[in-house]
């Protein structure tokens, strides 16, 4: 049925996200995988950069879901649904980076009863996924964490200014301003390999 409401021609991604939280909220379980669905490989992509393992990237995501669904009734939807769930997928693989560096990591909580969860990701997918552009990543990865994380949700994660200013807690001014500096950061060493430029646009 949800699919079928979706399906009207002219609607926007976020008159179907409301629709589709208005039909969770009155205790429609189905849609929650409708809405989730066209986020998970990003976000997937996402812890797999942080954590470097894709097993724990596939828990991170697994868990937010979880996490997610339970938490749904609270969630006004002042922001998307993709940036909502980025936020939990961040400081679930933070939690288990702490975790792992005090040498107590503990295994994600495992659920026996959740309903959300879809198969895992194939070998070779997950492989392609993190494997992919390995030299610019590495040139990423080099800079400081500020620049790194604005590059990363403005090219990687295809985020608006303003969402981005969202998931940092800063104003739009502060977001254009990091990104030109991470963007002439990696230009210069870019061009210090002599790979030349056209990495990034404006």
């Amino acid at each position: 049925m949800s699919k079928n409401i979706l399906a009207k021609k002219g609607m926007t991604m976020r008159e179907k996200e409301i629709i589709l939280l208005q039909k969770i909220k009155s205790g429609d379980q189905s849609a929650y995988m409708i809405l989730v669905n066209p986020y998970r490989e990003r976000l997937f992509r996402k812890a797999v950069s942080m954590v470097k393992d894709s097993d724990d990237a596939e828990d991170i995501v697994q868990d937010a879901l979880i996490s997610g669904y339970k938490s749904i009734q609270n969630f006004r939807a002042e922001a998307g649904v993709y940036t909502w769930l980025y936020r939990i997928v961040v400081n679930k693989s933070k939690d288990l980076l702490a975790k792992k560096k005090r040498g107590r990591e503990k295994p994600m909580d495992d659920n026996q009863d959740n309903q959300f969860i879809d198969e895992r990701l194939g070998y070779e997918k997950k492989l392609e996924l993190f494997e992919e552009s390995k030299y610019l990543k590495d040139k990423i990865d080099a800079l400081e964490d500020i620049y790194k994380q604005v590059i990363e949700l403005r090219y990687f994660e295809e985020m608006s200014y303003s969402q981005i200013a969202e998931v940092l807690e800063c104003n739009i001014g502060t977001v254009k301003s990091r990104l030109f500096k991470a963007k002439e950061f990696l230009k210069h060493s870019i061009l210090q390999d002599e790979k030349g430029e056209g990495y990034f646009g404006s």
